[in-house]
């Protein structure tokens, strides 16, 4: 092989390992582009807080309100809200509508209407949360308003974490199917919290020093763990039927502790220094395991009644009431078991047809005597 030849070749073998050497390179090296910018992190405000805030802007009011809800969605307080004379804070005419008060106090003035109540025709679903509404001329919150046209009420709504205070009406007032809980009603003019027809739940909440009744319940309520105090009127009220009032406290009302509608529950509660009864009944009640105490008046009271009352009282502790202990005397046909009985004025004062064994002797008495021990 000429020495041109070899020249060739050793050249020809030095350019394939240049290229081979090149490519692992490159392979190992990566891309070397510079890489795209890379995209935004940033969230939007819509992103961080999915809400409206209730503002002149978003929910602009009318000649009857501050602001005006007319759209379903999420909306919140940026701030503390006064209210304006002659005119409501917050109106909604929409379904589906959240109000977060946000720990703000949407506060009336002198002629103002209601805090927030409802507007336009039927609607459903409102939730209200978290602030303090009070010194509203009306009502401070009401989803169903009986001065205005029939029909005007939102369904099924829940109020929660709120404290109704100072105002001229009632201080919660819901509409069919609502959920209270958590709640505060204090020192307004009517009811502290009350409930239309099928009613709803009541939990975990107070009604103090309202001029009318601490609560109000139309039909089919649940009451869990509620207080009613120093109220004007009765601790609680019940119309129509078919309520369940469990683990209450019910002290110091002027108009009785709790006026029970037909067929009501009324268990593990309790009933001291209320005025004129603790417990009035109609009939096809049930009242079991409740602490009745130090009553202005009867413990148990049985309204008066042309038929049967058909309602079981049993195992309750019925001491030193200015009245009868159980005063069944215009009531008649009911079952009276396992109660415990002294210092009332007198212990039972029971009409015919009403079946109550008694004892003085606890060690002697049979599994459903009631027990009436001397003073």
């Amino acid at each position: 092989m000429s020495t041109k030849s070899k020249l060739t070749k050793d050249a020809a073998t030095l350019f394939a390992l240049l290229l081979f050497l090149s490519a692992a390179l490159t392979a190992i090296a990566g891309n070397l582009e510079p890489p795209a910018a890379p995209a935004p992190t940033m969230k939007t405000l819509d992103e961080i807080e999915p809400r409206t805030a209730i503002g002149p802007e978003t929910t602009p009011g009318d000649t009857e309100s501050t602001f005006k809800i007319t759209q379903s969605g999420s909306y919140y307080l940026a701030g503390n809200v006064t209210g304006e004379s002659g005119k409501s804070g917050i109106v909604v005419d929409a379904d589906n509508v959240s109000i977060d008060l946000n720990g703000f106090t949407l506060k009336g003035v002198p002629g103002s209407l209601d805090g927030i109540r409802p507007s336009g025709s039927t609607h459903y679903n409102l939730t209200v949360i978290n602030g303090i509404v009070s010194n509203w001329g009306g009502s401070g919150i009401t989803t169903y308003a009986p001065g205005f046209p029939f029909g005007i009420s939102i369904l099924y709504s829940r109020i929660e974490g709120i404290i109704a205070s100072d105002n001229g009406g009632t201080g919660i007032q819901a509409a069919y199917g609502s959920l209270v809980r958590s709640c505060i009603a204090r020192d307004n003019g009517a009811v502290g919290i009350a409930m239309s027809n099928n009613s709803g739940i009541i939990e975990q909440s107070a009604a103090i020093s309202n001029g009318g009744d601490g609560f109000s319940v139309a039909d089919g309520a649940t009451m869990v763990n509620c207080n009613s105090l120093y109220n004007g009127g009765v601790g609680i009220t019940c119309y129509n039927s078919g309520h369940t009032i469990i683990g209450c406290t019910v002290l110091n009302n002027t108009g009785g502790g709790i006026n029970a509608a037909s067929a009501t529950i009324i268990k593990d509660c309790v009933f001291r220094s209320n005025t004129n009864y603790a417990i009035q009944i109609t009939f096809n009640c049930f009242i079991t395991g409740n602490e009745i105490v130090g009553n202005q008046g009867s413990g148990i009271l049985g309204a008066s009644l042309a038929g049967q009352g058909r309602s079981r009282i049993e195992g309750n502790n019925i001491c030193a009431n200015t009245a009868a202990g159980i005063d069944l005397s215009n009531n008649p046909g009911n079952f009276i078991y396992k109660n415990t009985l002294r210092s009332n004025s007198p212990d039972l004062n029971l009409g015919a047809g009403n079946s109550a064994p008694t004892s003085s002797d606890a060690a002697t008495a049979g599994p459903w005597h009631n027990i009436i021990l001397s003073p």
